[in-house]
Parts: C-alpha cells; structure tokens; sequence
C-alpha cells in the first residue's frame, strides 16, 4: 500500500472516529435531558444523575478522541521529517527529495518553463568502497558528510540535495537549454568533487561519476528518474572515472545488450567460445620483436565478434572477471611454448582480479604446471588501479615480482596516477596510452608530454612503450622523444598464434 494511500484511509478513521464519539455524546446529552424532564415529572433522580454523568463520559471520550489525533498528527509529522532525512548526513533522503521535486517540472508550457529545464542529477563516489575497505566505516561516514556538504555548497538554493543510498547522492537544478551552460555546471561540480579530502595524516582521493535526466512527464515517477541517472551514470563510467552523461532512450536498449551479454558470458565461460590473438611488441630502430601482447576475442556463435570494451566491464560486474581472467592465463601457458624463447608475453589483468587473496598463488601454480619460467610472462595492469588502497597494490606487485614476473602499467597518461605512489610500485614497464600517441603530431605539445613520460620512465629505472602505434610519422616523433618499444597496426595487426610466423625468422620447428 502506498503512503498516499495510507494517509487517506488514516484520515477516514479519525473523521469516523471522532465523528462516532461526538454523536453518541450529543445522543446521550440528549438522553440525559429527556430524563430530567421525566425526572420533573416524578421519575427518580438517580435516572437523571445516571443521564448527565453518561453524556459527560461521552463528551470526554470525543474530547480525548480529538486530543489523540492531534497527539498522532505531532508523532506522525515527526515520524515523517524523520523519514525525508538522510540520517548521516543531513540532507535530504530519498523520500524527501522525491517530495522536494514533486511539481518542479509541472510549469506547463510558461515561458520560463520554455526558457528553463529542471534536470536530476546522481552522483556517485567510485572508490567509496575502497575508502571503507581501508580506512573504516567511520572515515567512511565522514568522507559522506564531506561530500554531502559539497554538493550543498555548490548547489546552494538552487534546488533539492539527497542522498539516496550509499555514496550515491543527487540534485536537481534548473538551468538553461543552452548546452553549454550545462556543460560548464557539471564540469565546475565534478572538478570540486574530485579534490582530495585530508582526514588527518591521509589524503584520501576521491574519483566521482554522474548522471542526468531531464524531469518531464516521462520521469515524474522518481523510480524512473533514478534508475535512468543510474543508466547515464553507467554509461558515463565506461569512458573512465569523473565523466558525466545525461539519459538518452538508447542507453536502455544498451543496459538490455548489457544484461543480455552477462547471461551469454556466464555460458561462454563453460563453452570456451574464447580465443586469444597476438599483437607485436617491437624495438623500433633494429625492427625485432621483443614481445607479445596476448588478447582476448569472442566470436559469439550468433552474434559474432564482441569486442572486449562491451563485455570485460560487465564480467567485473557480475563476478565472471576471475574465470575468464584464469583461462586466459593458463590458455597463453599453453600457447608460450610455440613461441621463440627470448620473446615475453605480456597478459592483461583486471584489477579486480588482483583483489583475489588467491590470486597469485593460482597464477604461480598455472605456471608450475605447464612449465613456464614466470620471467617470460609479463602482468599488464590498467593505471586506474592506483586509485586504490596503495598498500594492497604494493603488497600484489611485490608478491608478483617475486615470483619472477614484470609487471607493466597500462594505459599510462589517462589521468589517473598519483606519481608519489607510482614511485613506490614495483613495476617494470609503462604503457603510454594510445590517446597520448594519437595526440603526438596533432599538437604542440604532443611530443613534450611523451618526453616527459619517458623521462620519467627511464627515471623510475623502467622502460616505456607506446601504444597505438599507427603512422610513420608517430614513430619518428616517438623515437625523437626517446620512446623505442612500440605496438601497434604499424607494426602488426592482433594475429592468431599461427600467422605469428611471420613477425620473426625463427625456424617453424620452433613454432610446431
């Protein structure tokens, strides 16, 4: 039943209530004087006491009726100030907020509704979890109050603050139907969003996602609303931490194809419609291929080739990342013996695997088993992993190094790092992004970026090797900057292991 509902048959009650104790004090009152008239005319006086103290007892019983109503009606209000507050940090809660929007968006066709559009906002803090996970629920609790006093700050009086559940928070604001304005009001909002909180001794970074959707006759419902700011949200994600995206009908057919891939790839991790390909890793002046990057395909059996972006997020999602991630890392343990021996293979890592506890002692055992050197393997891991708890990801890459490992960091200048911590970590390689070799002969700027990072690099005692490699013009301007590890189509194209052949001149009995 819902609470309007609730309220009306309360309502009824109490009329009925009081209106059924006024009555039978009004019958008795009644009663009480025909009895005293009939006492007048002889009747006995105790009928006449009897009378009057039985309407006074009505009228009491109607007088308290009233008075615990008007009780009820203070314990109710409280009761539901209560529920429209967010208890840790005083904002509104959802109920509140699904009040506080309730007719925001019912302006009709005014002209300041034709000139001005109420939109939802939800944000969410991504590595809350983290935060809890390392710091406790109580630094927790405090990182959500921060945060709530942000967006109430930001927001100020231009419209409602809640938070839903969580670390997700949202809001609703009016602004323009000047994209523009919009664009510059979420910029302002996830920039302040994304300063580094200080609790003490530690700077706790904080990495925040958004979704938007226009309150209209299609979102009055504040369930409709959330689960679509929640869709953009997702969306806005797969483009990497503190983007923003506002709702479009697509991303529903798109959350379908999300769902749809995750019951296929539950399948597919007991079928094996996986493969793995192999793109070369080259020293570009001498033109010898030093390695290879294993990667993984699936040609579903009716739909075809799925690339990885719309199906290795949703593995982590739904838990399926250390199944798929282990077959992979046995399947390039059996495939590194066709390989030369002075060749590594480097094999991509989501950092969710890494959260295993026993993760790398299943990895060392794979292998032991097929009798692998660890030296010839080498573990790429995606530069978002430094966002979390540095001291579990220090523990990881030293357990890895230890076995024999290199560890290599992944599409290194997506704006991730913290270099202190990046100072720390023992790894052996940096990935320059392909966005920062794309970028190279297009600005400026381009190839002094790539130099830094090389510097860097070489500082850290590590080599760097850039991806997305495409043009001869990108591998000149690389070689300037210092960067000669390569990858990319100039290169070689992701092949199946039998057309690596043609990447080397070793004898085909070693490829057999």
């Amino acid at each position: 039943m819902s609470s309007r509902s609730t309220v009306a048959h309360s309502s009824l009650f109490r009329l009925i209530t009081i209106f059924s104790s006024g009555f039978g004090a009004a019958s008795l009152s009644l009663w009480a004087v025909m009895m005293n008239q009939l006492d007048a005319a002889g009747a006995s006086d105790f009928n006449a006491i009897s009378a009057i103290i039985a309407g006074l007892s009505a009228l009491a019983g109607a007088g308290c009726a009233h008075a615990y109503f008007i009780g009820s009606d203070e314990a109710s209000k409280v009761y539901e100030a209560a529920l429209a507050t967010d208890s840790a940090t005083g904002l509104l809660s959802r109920e509140g907020l699904e009040k506080a929007v309730t007719g925001l968006d019912e302006s009709g066709e005014s002209h300041m509704h034709k000139l001005m559009r109420w939109m939802l906002v939800s944000i969410e803090v991504d590595t809350f979890r983290d935060i809890n996970q390392v710091h406790g629920a109580e630094t927790g609790d405090e990182i959500l109050r921060y945060i709530g006093d942000r967006i109430r700050r930001l927001v100020g009086d231009l419209g409602p603050v809640a938070r839903i559940t969580g670390s997700e928070f949202a809001f609703a604001f009016q602004v323009s139907h000047d994209e523009r304005e919009l664009h510059a009001v979420m910029t302002a909002v996830l920039e302040e969003m994304a300063r580094p909180i200080r609790l003490g001794h530690h700077v706790i970074p904080i990495f925040c996602t958004a979704g938007l959707v226009e309150l209209g006759p299609e979102n009055r419902s504040m369930a409709t609303a959330l689960r679509r700011t929640n869709l953009a949200r997702s969306n806005a994600r797969a483009g990497g931490l503190g983007n923003w995206a506002i709702y479009h009908p697509e991303m529903t057919r798109s959350d379908t194809y999300r769902k749809w891939i995750e019951s296929e790839l539950a399948k597919t991790v007991h079928t094996r419609d996986f493969e793995l390909v192999y793109q070369p890793q080259v020293q570009s002046i001498s033109g010898e291929v030093v390695g290879y990057e294993a990667l993984l395909r699936w040609n579903h059996p009716e739909k075809g080739y799925i690339p990885p972006s719309e199906f290795i997020s949703v593995a982590e999602k739904c838990g399926l990342i250390g199944q798929i991630g282990m077959w992979v890392l046995k399947r390039v343990c059996e495939d590194i013996a066709r390989f030369p021996q002075d060749v590594t293979i480097a094999v991509n890592v989501s950092p969710k695997q890494l959260e295993y506890p026993d993760f790398v002692a299943r990895f060392s055992e794979v292998m032991r088993a097929h009798g692998v050197s660890p030296k010839r393997i080498e573990l790429e891991v995606t530069e978002n992993i430094l966002i979390l708890d540095h001291f579990t990801v220090r523990r990881k890459f030293q357990e890895i190094r230890d076995l024999g490992c290199a560890i290599s960091i992944d599409d290194f200048g997506t704006g991730y790092s913290n270099l202190g911590y990046l100072t720390e970590l023992p790894f052996t390689k940096l990935k320059l992004d392909q966005s920062l070799v794309a970028r190279i002969g297009e600005h400026e700027n381009g190839a002094a970026v790539i130099s830094t990072v090389v510097n860097l690099g070489h500082a850290l005692g590590v080599s760097v090797l850039a991806e997305g490699v495409e043009t001869e013009a990108q591998k000149l301007l690389l070689e300037a900057a210092g960067c000669t590890l390569m990858q990319g189509y100039y290169f070689g194209k992701p092949v199946a292991i039998e057309d690596t052949r043609e990447e080397h001149d070793e004898p085909e009995s070693v490829l057999a």
